[in-house]
């Protein structure tokens, strides 16, 4: 899920909707055991995550099964990593 102005741009199955709500509202309805705020603009669906990668000093990317590359705030970095550990 992306955050676009006051719509949430949402990525599912090759297919974009959008869907006018701001992402913290989006948020705020999604079960948090499997979605996760990684950035300011993106939510995903934890068990979509492939992996982490460094980019660039001290920045994460999330990788997609798709080959899709979503960045990861510090503090997106710190809950994606509590969670990962658990």
């Amino acid at each position: 899920m992306e955050a676009q102005d006051d719509y949430v741009a949402l990525a599912s199955e090759g297919k974009k909707h959008l869907k006018q709500q701001t992402i913290a509202s989006l948020e705020a309805a999604l079960d948090p055991s499997r979605f996760l705020r990684i950035h300011r603009s993106y939510i995903v669906n934890l068990e979509r995550v492939t992996r982490l990668e460094p980019y660039g000093k001290d920045s994460y990317v999330a990788i997609l099964p798709n080959g899709a590359q979503l960045p990861v705030s510090r503090a997106g970095y710190s809950r994606l990593r509590a969670f990962l550990d658990r």
